[in-house]
């Protein structure tokens, strides 16, 4: 198992800008971006980014359609903290909704981010073991149940180790994290994408697409 918490503060002020107009068309260019510049350093502070993974052979417990050409699966899960949603709850409790809301979408933002940056670590590793890797899975967005996020918790022993467990409607505990997987095998193509988004089922009305 690999426990990653060094990660680069990234985020691109574009993605968010759209993010937001996708939802809120209330909120003018020059309030985002007044906005984004006051909160950046917020979001930096609040940030708590870690992560786990580990690759192990696909198990027969595994009965769905995705990755049948794969003998691997690398399961992952990442987090910031819990500490930017108290952030962005204090916003909305004083009423500064569009502070709230631009603190949000950052946070959403920089969570893929922080996705991104682990699967380059995975890459790297998989890369040195001869192994393909296939695009990120993420459970509920349409190739395996939203329930499987339970076992990439066990999986990872992500309660011990992040503090992360699944509450009620499989959801996560800690709201700005992620459980997903890859496929990964001696015989496929190394992929160098996390997230191919033309393939995405939510690619239609996702704000954070790029095709």
């Amino acid at each position: 198992m690999d426990v990653i918490l060094d990660f680069q503060f990234k985020l691109d002020k574009g993605i968010v800008i759209n993010t937001l107009k996708s939802y809120c068309e209330f909120i003018t260019d020059e309030e985002i971006d007044s906005m984004y510049n006051n909160l950046l350093p917020v979001l930096y502070d609040s940030v708590q980014p870690a992560a786990i993974f580990t690759i192990e052979q696909k198990g027969e417990d595994f009965k769905f359609d995705v990755i049948q050409d794969c003998k691997h699966i690398v399961y992952c899960v990442i987090t910031m903290g819990d500490k930017v949603t108290e952030q962005v709850n204090q916003l909305f409790s004083y009423g500064r909704m569009k502070d709230g809301m631009v603190l949000d979408a950052m946070a959403t933002s920089y969570l893929f981010e922080l996705s991104y940056q682990l699967f380059k670590e995975i890459y790297e590793k998989c890369n040195k073991l001869g192994l393909g890797l296939s695009c990120r899975i993420a459970p509920g967005d349409g190739e395996i149940p939203l329930w499987y996020q339970k076992n990439i918790l066990g999986k990872l022993d992500a309660e011990n180790f992040l503090g992360i467990t699944m509450v009620d409607d499989c959801m996560l505990s800690s709201v700005r994290s992620m459980a997903y997987i890859y496929g990964a095998d001696e015989k496929r193509e190394s992929n160098k994408k996390d997230h191919d988004c033309s393939k995405c089922n939510n690619r239609d009305y996702c704000s954070m697409k790029k095709i």
